[in-house]
C-alpha cells in the first residue's frame, strides 16, 4: 500500500487553515433556484462561534452530539462547530417519511441512546415533531436551536489527535439495529487524500465550478464526498436540498451547467430519475460539458439506466468517460474503488449460470455488470472465502479492505467489532470479483437467495422487473423465504404505480413471466403493495430483511394518509414530550 502525503492532521486544522480562504466557498440553492453563497472564511469563522457556544453549554471533549438539519449552512456549522469544540458529531436525518412517523421516532431513539447522544443540535421546524423521538434518551442533557450558535464566541481550541472520533456515521444499511460506525480524523483526512487523488487535480477554471450536490449530508456520500472534499481541495461546492433533486431532478443539471460544475456524485437511481422525469424542453440551455466526473455508486448499478442516461444526455455535452462507477461504505471513510476518469465505464457480461451456480466469472451471456475499477491510492481490497483463504482472480468471494481510512469499528458494539474487522482487514459484507484486474461487484451476502443449490443476488431479480408497466419504478424487492417442506424460495415483494390503471392479474402474469424467462425461475409468491409501503433506510434504499421481517409477522402495512388533523395531534404529542423532557432535565439539576 503506497504511504499517503495528507495535507491536514484533522479536521480542526483544516477548518483553521480555512480562516483566510475567500476566493471558494459553500452555495446554498432553494427551491426557486436562488442562491447564498458563504466563502469558507465566513464558514470557518461561522463553525468557531458555534465551537464558542457549545462549550459555554456545557460541552466537554468526546460529548455526543446529534444533528437534525436540513442541507444548509446551519448544518455546517453545527457539524463543523462540534468538531471544533472536541464534541463527536452525528448527522442524523429528518422525519421525510410523514406517514411512518411511528417508524422514525422509534428509530431515532435508537440512534440517539446507541450513540449516547449529550446534545441534540435542530431548527424550529423540525423540533416541531422530535419530541416524541426524544422520550426515554436519558444521556440527553440539552437540545439547541441551531440559530442560536451564531451568538457564540471565545471558541477555545482543544487538544484534537488524528486517531480521535471525528464523527459517528449511522450505516445506512437494511438492518433494523444501528450501527454507529467511527470515523477518525484519521480516517477521513486518508480517505479525502484518496478521493482527491481519484478525481485529480483539476484546473483553477474546475476549482471554481467544483461540484454540485443534492445528496443529503447525513448520508456519507453527501458529508464526505461533497461536504469536506470540497473544504479539502478547497474548491466552490453548489448544495441544494434532496426533496428538491426528488421534485425537480431538472435543477440537479442546470447547477451542473449553470456553474460549471466539474464532479457530482448520486447513487444510481438518480440517473434513472432524471431519465424519466426530465423533458427535452427542460434542457434548453443547459450545457453539461464542464462535468467530468459523475461518481455513481452507493446501490447497485443498472447497466441499461446508466448506458441509456450517457446516451441521452449527450446531446447536451455530457461525455461518455465522465461516468465513473465507484464503490465505497461509511466503515472505509467513504471511498473503496474508483473507475478511470479518463475512460468509458468498463462493462462486462458473464455466464450467469457459472456465476449463479459455481461463483465463477467468465465471458458469456446473462449478467451484464459494471466494474468500479481499482483500489483507492493506499488501500488493498483481497476476495476471500468464508474461512479468509484468499481468492484467485474470477471467484467470488467477500470483499476485504484493508488500509489508513478503514474504521476501528462501531461505537460502542464491541461484538459486532470483531465480527466485521479481522487482522485488519474489513468485512465489507458485499459479494465480488476481480475479472482482468477490475472489482465487480455482485450483491450483499446475507442478501444471496439459495435455491437449489444456488446463489442468486436479490439485485439480478430487481432488474428483470425495473420496467413493469404498473410497478414503481425500483420498488420491488427480491427475498428468499422459508418454506415447510422445501427449503428456501423466492417472494417478491413490489409496489403498485398509483397513476397506472393497468389490472393486477396482468401485472403478476408480467412479473412470473419476466422471471421464468430471464432466470429460469417461477417465484413462490408475488404480493402487490400499495406505493411507499416497503421500508427504506435513511438515503431511500430499499430494507430487504426489515421488508421480510414485516412481512412474515403481518406488520408490512402502507403509510398512514398525512392530514392536517393527524399532524396537529402528532405535534402536539410532541410538545407534550417536550415539555416533559425539560422537566426531567430541570430536576436533574
Amino acid at each position: 500500500m503506497t504511504t499517503l502525503t495528507l495535507k491536514h492532521e484533522t479536521a480542526v486544522d483544516m477548518m483553521v487553515g480555512l480562516e483566510k480562504v475567500s476566493k471558494f466557498g459553500a452555495r446554498f440553492l432553494n427551491n426557486a433556484g436562488q442562491e447564498t453563497y458563504y466563502p469558507y472564511s465566513e464558514i470557518s469563522r461561522r463553525a468557531q462561534a458555534a465551537a464558542g457556544f457549545l462549550q459555554a453549554a456545557g460541552l466537554q471533549k468526546g460529548d455526543r452530539v446529534a444533528i437534525v438539519l436540513p442541507t444548509s449552512v446551519e448544518f455546517m456549522e453545527a457539524f463543523l462547530g462540534t468538531q471544533m469544540a472536541g464534541g463527536i458529531p452525528a448527522a442524523l436525518y429528518p422525519p421525510f417519511r410523514l406517514g411512518k412517523l411511528d417508524e422514525y421516532f422509534n428509530r431515532l431513539r435508537r440512534l440517539l441512546n446507541k450513540m449516547g447522544a449529550r446534545f441534540l443540535i435542530t431548527d424550529a421546524r423540525i423540533s416541531k415533531l422530535l419530541g416524541t423521538g426524544v422520550t426515554g434518551v436519558s444521556s440527553l442533557k440539552d437540545v439547541i436551536d441551531a440559530v442560536n450558535l451564531k451568538k457564540g464566541s471565545g471558541w477555545r481550541r482543544v487538544p484534537v489527535n488524528a486517531d480521535d472520533i471525528a464523527f459517528l456515521q449511522f450505516s445506512s444499511g437494511t438492518t433494523v439495529e444501528p450501527k454507529a460506525v467511527m470515523v477518525s480524523h484519521s480516517n477521513l483526512m486518508h480517505n479525502l487524500t484518496m478521493m482527491e487523488a481519484g478525481i485529480g487535480g483539476g484546473t483553477p477554471e474546475e476549482f471554481v465550478g467544483g461540484g454540485v450536490c443534492w445528496l443529503p449530508l447525513y448520508h456519507d456520500m453527501g458529508l464526505v464526498g461533497c461536504l469536506y472534499l470540497g473544504l479539502h481541495y478547497p474548491g466552490n461546492m453548489t448544495f441544494m436540498g434532496p426533496e428538491t433533486f426528488i421534485a425537480r431532478p431538472v435543477m440537479w443539471l442546470q447547477a451542473l451547467s449553470r456553474y460549471r460544475g466539474v464532479v457530482s456524485p448520486a447513487p444510481h437511481f438518480a440517473y434513472g430519475l432524471c431519465l424519466k422525469k426530465v423533458r427535452d424542453e427542460d434542457m434548453d440551455g443547459v450545457d453539461l460539458s464542464s462535468w467530468r466526473v459523475a461518481l455513481n455508486g452507493a446501490e447497485p448499478i443498472d447497466v441499461e439506466t446508466m448506458e441509456r442516461f450517457t446516451e441521452r444526455f449527450s446531446r447536451w455535452g455530457f461525455k461518455r468517460e465522465a461516468m465513473t462507477p465507484v464503490y465505497g461504505l461509511a466503515e472505509a471513510g467513504l471511498g473503496v474503488s474508483f473507475s478511470s476518469i479518463n475512460e468509458a465505464a468498463v462493462v462486462t457480461e458473464f455466464d450467469r449460470n457459472a456465476l449463479s451456480g459455481e461463483g465463477r466469472a467468465v465471458r458469456g451471456e446473462g449478467r451484464k455488470l459494471p466494474s468500479v475499477g481499482k483500489a483507492m491510492l493506499g488501500l488493498a481490497i483481497e476476495i476471500q472465502d468464508e474461512n479468509g483463504g484468499v481468492l484467485p482472480e474470477g471467484q467470488a468471494g467477500r470483499i476485504m479492505v484493508k488500509g489508513p481510512s478503514i474504521t476501528k469499528g462501531y461505537f460502542n458494539d464491541p461484538e459486532l467489532n470483531g465480527a466485521t474487522i479481522r487482522n485488519g482487514w474489513l468485512d465489507t459484507g458485499d459479494i465480488g470479483f476481480f475479472f482482468e484486474g477490475n472489482l465487480y461487484i455482485g450483491g450483499r451476502a446475507k442478501d444471496l437467495i439459495i435455491i437449489r443449490g444456488r446463489n442468486y443476488a436479490p439485485q439480478e431479480m430487481e432488474e428483470l422487473l425495473i420496467d413493469i408497466p404498473g410497478l414503481r419504478t425500483g420498488c420491488a424487492v427480491a427475498l428468499g423465504i422459508q418454506v415447510e417442506g422445501q427449503g428456501e424460495d423466492l417472494l417478491i415483494l413490489a409496489e403498485l404505480d398509483p397513476m397506472s390503471k393497468r389490472p393486477a392479474e396482468e401485472i403478476l402474469a408480467e412479473v412470473r413471466n419476466r422471471l421464468l424467462s430471464g432466470l429460469s425461475l417461477a417465484p413462490y409468491h408475488v404480493e402487490l403493495l400499495p406505493a411507499g409501503t416497503l421500508p427504506r433506510t435513511s438515503s431511500g434504499k430499499l430494507r430487504r430483511s426489515d421488508a421480510l421481517r414485516q412481512y412474515v409477522a403481518g406488520e408490512l402495512v402502507p403509510p398512514e394518509k398525512v392530514t392536517a388533523l393527524k399532524m396537529l395531534k402528532e405535534i402536539g404529542k410532541s410538545q407534550i414530550a417536550w415539555a416533559r423532557f425539560q422537566l426531567q432535565k430541570g430536576s436533574a439539576k
